[in-house]
């Protein structure tokens, strides 16, 4: 755990926001909605401990908390999946906790509706399907049960661009008020869409050598009629039929990589 603090960055430009809400009168909020993005990612950080995945970066922003992780493509679903949750679950025990401490009067009622505010709004936040935010997380985990790996990439990429879309033409219409803090985080959502969809190709390839190298363990087959990779699936073997003949992964893998 103690290692875990040295991979914590906080942005300057946080700072900078934190600094300035001291004599903005806005401290109280400012630290409020801090503290909420930091029991989140503590969430995260908890379950990853649990499941020993190795964390590289927990990164804190104007535009909430990141986590990279130094981890194979291909681990299992159910880990994803509880990893990925994590941070909801530690929001639900904010709602709970916060109203006991109001029904025993330890905070008054601003305070409280503060806090759940701000709590409902990075939890509904994050609950949508954009690229990186936990909502893609959890749709690409259900996109891979069904979907070969490159076209569940392909699929989240081309949700959230549409949903970034309709985001930018309900400001244009003006059905949300524009603040420098939203303008913040439509920039660093489509720098992060952006470099997703780039990187489509780089991840695959990473997916298929990081398959040649280690073979998974698992009793699920993907039987494929045809040579065609692009058809590579997560959390199962795949076999691909070629000349009357099913030919697994691995022989493909070697082919291509040896």
């Amino acid at each position: 755990m103690i290692n875990i603090y040295k991979k914590v960055k906080v942005s300057h430009a946080l700072l900078f926001i934190i600094l300035l809400s001291l004599v903005s009168g806005l401290f109280k909020d400012v630290i409020t909605l801090f503290l909420i993005i930091i029991i989140h990612e503590i969430g995260h950080i908890i379950a990853s401990l649990i499941f020993k995945w190795k964390i590289s970066n927990i990164t804190f922003s104007i535009t909430g908390g990141y986590i990279t992780y130094d981890e194979e493509i291909d681990k299992p679903f159910i880990e994803e999946f509880i990893i990925s949750i994590a941070g909801f679950f530690m929001q639900l025990l904010i709602f709970m906790l916060s109203f006991i401490l109001f029904k025993i009067n330890v905070i008054d009622s601003n305070l409280y509706y503060m806090i759940n505010n701000y709590n409902i709004s990075i939890f509904l936040f994050n609950l949508i399907p954009i690229y990186p935010l936990d909502g893609s997380k959890i749709l690409s985990i259900f996109l891979n049960i069904y979907f070969p790996y490159k076209k569940a990439l392909k699929i989240t990429n081309i949700l959230s661009i549409i949903i970034i879309i309709i985001i930018i033409l309900l400001f244009i219409f003006k059905y949300f008020k524009i603040e420098y803090s939203y303008i913040m985080i439509l920039v660093f959502l489509i720098k992060k869409i952006y470099a997703n969809v780039k990187n489509t190709n780089f991840m695959f390839h990473k997916f298929l050598f990081e398959r040649y190298k280690s073979p998974i363990k698992v009793n699920k087959y993907n039987y494929v009629n045809s040579s065609d990779i692009n058809k590579f699936k997560r959390g199962c073997k795949n076999f691909f039929y070629i000349d009357n003949y099913y030919h697994s992964e691995r022989s493909i893998l070697n082919k291509m990589f040896d």
